[in-house]
C-alpha cells in the first residue's frame, strides 16, 4: 500500500505541479487538440474524444500539437499524461488549448487546462491518503 502510495503521488504531483511551474517560469503558447490516445497503452491516436472499455465510457487522453516558442513556425506534437475526469469535460478535436512550455526543453509541455490539473491532483491526494494508510497498518 505504501508504495502503491509513493509511486502515485510522484506520478500525479508532476503532473499537478510542472504545468503551474511552467506557467510562471516557461512560455504560454495556444495549441490545438490533434487526436485523443486510443487506449492506456496503445500509440495509436484516435478522432474521438472517448471510448467504451468495458461497457464503460471513458475519457481518452488528449494528442496537442503546439508552437515550440510564441510566434514560432516549428511546431511538436505531445500526449497528454492524464485524462479528463469524465466524458463531459472533455476536450473536442482541433479545440484551441492553452499549452505551457519549458523555457529550455521545448518538448516538455502540458496542457494548461483545470479538467487535467484537478484530476492529477486528486490522484495525488489518493496517493498521499495511501501513504498514510500504509504507516498507519505497520504501527
Amino acid at each position: 500500500m505504501f508504495g502503491l502510495g509513493v509511486f502515485l503521488t510522484y506520478t500525479f504531483a508532476r503532473n499537478t505541479f510542472e504545468p503551474l511551474w511552467y506557467k510562471v517560469s516557461g512560455h504560454t503558447v495556444e495549441g490545438r487538440i490533434s487526436g485523443f490516445l486510443a487506449g492506456r497503452n496503445s500509440p495509436s491516436v484516435q478522432r474521438g474524444p472517448d471510448g467504451v472499455r468495458k461497457g464503460k465510457r471513458k475519457a481518452r487522453r488528449p494528442v496537442f500539437v503546439y508552437p515550440i516558442a510564441p510566434g514560432s513556425k516549428d511546431s511538436l506534437e505531445a500526449r497528454s499524461a492524464t485524462a479528463a475526469l469524465t466524458t463531459i469535460s472533455n476536450y473536442a478535436l482541433h479545440e484551441r488549448v492553452t499549452v505551457v512550455v519549458d523555457k529550455n526543453a521545448p518538448e516538455k509541455a502540458y496542457i494548461f487546462g483545470f479538467q487535467l490539473i484537478i484530476g492529477s491532483f486528486l490522484a495525488m491526494l489518493l496517493g498521499l491518503f495511501m501513504i498514510r494508510l500504509g504507516l498507519l497498518w505497520r504501527l
